[in-house]
């Protein structure tokens, strides 16, 4: 008989141990915890760890040009000092376009032209775009229509009066939450959590709207769940047939929070620094590619104005080198831009798409977090060259 009961109770105890788990792991998220687990030590290039992904489907178009039609005022020693810049600061690669045309690309730590990066916040940038898509064709009204036209869950209680362009200034007033060593925190359960939608739609307004610039991952989040809503088309099929394939790029990738699931677009997509590149490009040529107008010039346009509350920031773009003349941002410049035009995409760890439009010039940079960078070595290097050329 103790035999008995001590087989019955093991049993017990194996089912219960049982039921603890499964509870646990759907308490705990077990994609949570494997991610936190396994996080890499390179994040930016190491994207086979990126699972679940979403083909964001390309259709490639013309080569690049290499720069031999459309020959570049840049001195040789200039690009040089440019790429040796870039190498000793744990880049991957590099890009230089220069009248349309490359006319520097250098690949380092064993990466190539087909290599794919995770572009982190630079992702921002394209939900920025693809609302300026979704404008031009009707689906979403204005910047000024507040969020709960589009989001009824947001229709009662403080975050009523968030507008779409509280979310693209960065002035929503949602609590921006930023710790890392706690599975509670918003950013964990964002970035490495199951279930993105949810987390972001039930993050809560801490502060009026539109006051003060609060750069905060889940603003980018909810735009992307607007522009799902209101066009009836999942975000990698929007992003591809909006952008990408107009671009003609190859195939990108989007990180997706579980199978079927929803892309985390605050943070991870991934494309190689060619296609970053034709961005850079069509974002120079006011939203043209060759003779198609792929994005409408005046949303481009209006994505160039400064914030109300940041002068260094637009419509998800930035608009100024991040000096300490600027303390509510991360500093990343030692002193501005020589090209008052200059603008860029900024992605965690130092991935950089510079436009420069009145040198016409395009850098794209890749790579893992570099030590020492300087936000306006690269573009003024190029700038200063191409004006003591053009002054010879």
């Amino acid at each position: 008989k103790s035999m008995g009961f001590g087989k019955r109770q093991r049993r017990f105890v194996g089912f219960l141990t049982l039921v603890l788990l499964v509870l646990g792991a759907a308490l705990l998220d077990w994609r949570l915890v494997s991610r936190a687990l396994t996080y890499p030590e390179a994040p930016i290039m190491a994207i086979d760890w990126y699972r679940p992904l979403a083909v964001v489907a390309g259709e490639p178009g013309p080569p690049l040009s290499d720069g031999v039609a459309t020959p570049s005022h840049i001195p040789k020693e200039t690009l040089e000092e440019v790429s040796r810049y870039a190498q000793e600061r744990n880049s991957t690669g590099l890009i230089v376009m220069h009248r349309g045309a490359i006319v520097l690309e250098e690949y380092w730590q064993g990466y190539g032209p087909t290599s794919m990066f995770n572009a982190m916040s630079m992702s921002k940038t394209i939900v920025g775009l693809l609302m300026g898509a979704a404008i031009a064709e009707g689906s979403i009204r204005s910047i000024d229509d507040p969020v709960a036209d589009y989001i009824p869950e947001w229709r009662q209680g403080e975050r009523a009066a968030i507008t779409l362009k509280d979310l693209l200034y960065m002035q929503s007033g949602l609590r921006n939450e930023r710790r890392t060593d706690t599975p509670s925190s918003d950013l964990v359960q964002m970035y490495i959590g199951s279930d993105v939608a949810r987390t972001a739609l039930n993050i809560p307004s801490v502060n009026p709207p539109g006051q003060a610039f609060d750069y905060n991952n889940v603003n980018t989040q909810v735009l992307a769940i607007v522009l799902q809503r209101a066009t009836g088309i999942a975000y990698p099929q929007y992003l591809s047939t909006r952008l990408w394939q107009p671009l003609g790029a190859s195939d990108g990738n989007v990180w997706l929070d579980r199978p079927r699931g929803t892309a985390k677009t605050f943070c991870c997509f991934f494309a190689t620094t060619r296609d970053w590149a034709r961005v850079g490009q069509m974002l120079l040529n006011q939203g043209r590619v060759g003779q198609t107008q792929v994005l409408p010039a005046d949303w481009l346009q209006q994505m160039l104005r400064p914030s109300p509350h940041e002068p260094t920031f637009g419509t998800h773009i930035w608009i100024k080198a991040r000096t300490p003349d600027y303390p509510n941002v991360d500093q990343a410049a030692t002193e501005p831009f020589l090209a008052d035009d200059t603008f860029y995409l900024d992605g965690r760890d130092l991935q950089r798409v510079y436009v420069i439009p009145s040198a016409e010039l395009v850098v794209v940079r890749m790579g893992e977090w570099p030590p020492n960078w300087n936000d306006s070595v690269i573009p003024n290097l190029l700038v200063e060259a191409l004006r003591e050329k053009v002054g010879k």
